[in-house]
């Protein structure tokens, strides 16, 4: 399962539970019957143990945390009414290109890791590269620095600066995707096993029904 059908289908999945609650059972639904700030809350607390996963070298761990964030990124999208496909033609305007999938350009941010780095930005040289010159903890920080951008955009109610800011943090953990050495297959797989959870009604964390 590649990640573009994956997170495609995510969409579809979470859009159905905005249209079609799964009452007290549904876990999405939950989180559009708690509103906005409990949207942005998740989605800043997953990206937190993305963060904490990658640092602690921990693989498994965090396949299951960049799905989660995945997850609550794609349930903002839906409660905003933002389509995934403004998202994906961001991403590819951020990347460079154009009409791509996500795992095309998971491709095209692997083949950028050893192109030039110059003391300035400017032609030739590649930002993407930097980014894996500087090496995990300056990348880890580029996520969530790119999360927080997201969560102001969505909270000022800022439409396109929210669609900017999701193609800049979708960036980023592609970068971090291949710094870690993940295939698009695996998170692909990961992606798709939660679908069809979301899909069968998943039920509560138990820390959800303590907030």
């Amino acid at each position: 399962m590649s990640i573009d059908s994956a997170l495609w289908n995510q969409y579809r999945v979470v859009l159905d539970r905005k249209q079609n609650p799964g009452g007290e059972k549904s876990y999405t639904s939950y989180l559009y019957s708690q509103g906005l700030n409990k949207i942005l809350k998740k989605c800043g607390e997953e990206t937190f143990e993305a963060v904490i996963a990658a640092k602690g070298d921990d693989r498994d761990e965090l396949l299951g945390e960049l799905g989660d964030v995945l997850y609550h990124v794609t349930v903002l999208l839906c409660f905003l009414d933002i389509p995934f496909a403004d998202v994906l033609a961001a991403l590819n305007q951020r990347c460079g290109t154009e009409g791509q999938t996500v795992d095309a350009l998971l491709d095209a941010v692997a083949a950028r890791k050893d192109l030039p780095v110059l003391e300035e930005a400017g032609e030739g040289s590649s930002y993407t590269a930097y980014l894996f010159q500087q090496g995990t903890d300056k990348i880890l920080k580029k996520v969530g620095e790119s999360c927080a951008l997201l969560l102001l955009a969505a909270k000022d109610g800022d439409r396109e600066e929210t669609v900017s800011q999701c193609a800049g943090l979708l960036y980023h953990l592609l970068v971090l995707l291949v710094n870690e050495n993940i295939p698009a297959q695996t998170l692909g797989e990961t992606l798709e096993l939660r679908n069809r959870s979301t899909g069968n009604l998943k039920t509560f964390h138990q820390t959800d029904v303590n907030t």
